[in-house]
């Protein structure tokens, strides 16, 4: 079974155990809407509270549905459009000095029997870490997008593309080393995604929001809503086979890296109330081999850690 620590009575051993894991161990994260704040509202009990208005209220419903959506669009668009707001800011400058970090843990680790990867795992559907990757030099950010066409510019999203490694061999003599990469793995899809037939493409993640002053509002609402190829925080999560499947692939790959010996996992902002992570999340805490260090901004009473 799993042993607690806690970082303010026992720091010493903490920082030890951490830092055997960070330098020797397979380095995940696990990040929620909390990381996101102050640009972004915490999701707190948007799940439970959207399933009553489904019940009760359909058009109370789709009001709450799309002002959840349009928040994260809306902030998407003054993000990526040049004139971020001071709170998107400061966002995005602790997401760039994340990813900064990332990269010195990466290039600073003695071992080299395991690729310099680092695997973020996120229910989030903004797009912070794409733009502080942008402006992160020495990292490459691994979106599991398939870009090896250089003709053509519809990118077609492939789970498998998570599991290659880069590496870069000597011309002149015969070595090769890893490139520090980033794997970003958005369990419940992502402001970049987009249908196309059976397969989800890469999307231009800039859309306008429609405003209930112009006309023909519910109608651009829910021409608005549908556009997003997103799991929503409903009992309702799948509307489709395809999202199924690949929601499926998505934590296949999370409940994989916690099966692997000397696997860390660092969660912050997340509080553990999607069902099926929390589910793999404490399956994973029975083994000797998983370290778990949580950081959260909601309670995790329901975490036996």
């Amino acid at each position: 079974m799993a042993k607690k620590y806690s970082l303010k009575s026992n720091s010493t051993e903490c920082d030890t155990l951490l830092t055997k894991a960070l330098q020797s161990g397979h380095i995940n994260f696990l990040i929620g809407s909390g990381a996101s704040r102050p640009a972004i509202s915490v999701a707190g009990n948007i799940e439970a509270e959207l399933n009553e208005l489904l019940s009760s209220d359909p058009a109370e419903f789709e009001s709450r549905r799309f002002s959840f959506i349009s928040e994260i669009q809306e902030c998407t668009n003054s993000l990526l459009g040049g004139s971020p707001s001071p709170d998107i800011s400061t966002t995005l400058l602790m997401y760039r000095e994340f990813l900064h970090t990332l990269g010195r843990l990466l290039d600073e680790r003695k071992t080299q029997l395991l690729p310099k990867q680092v695997t973020v795992f996120t229910t989030n559907y903004d797009v912070f870490i794409e733009k502080a990757a942008t402006d992160v030099a020495g990292v490459r950010l691994n979106d599991g997008f398939n870009r090896e066409s250089v003709l053509d510019s519809d990118y077609v999203f492939a789970p498998e593309q998570y599991f290659n490694v880069m590496r870069v061999s000597g011309n002149l003599f015969n070595y090769s080393f890893s490139l520090p990469s980033i794997n970003l793995v958005k369990v419940h899809g992502s402001l970049t995604w987009r249908k196309v037939g059976d397969n989800i493409y890469f999307r231009n993640c800039v859309a306008d929001v429609p405003s209930a002053d112009e006309g023909d509002f519910d109608a651009r609402r829910s021409e608005f809503l549908d556009q997003y190829i997103l799991i929503q925080p409903t009992r309702e999560k799948f509307q489709m086979t395809l999202l199924e499947r690949v929601y499926y692939d998505l934590l296949r790959i999370f409940a994989n890296v916690m099966e692997i010996e000397n696997s860390v996992m660092i969660a912050f902002g997340f509080s553990f109330e999607d069902e099926h992570i929390l589910d793999i999340t404490r399956r994973a805490l029975k083994t000797q081999h998983f370290f778990l260090l949580s950081f959260h901004t909601a309670p995790m009473g329901r975490v036996n850690i």
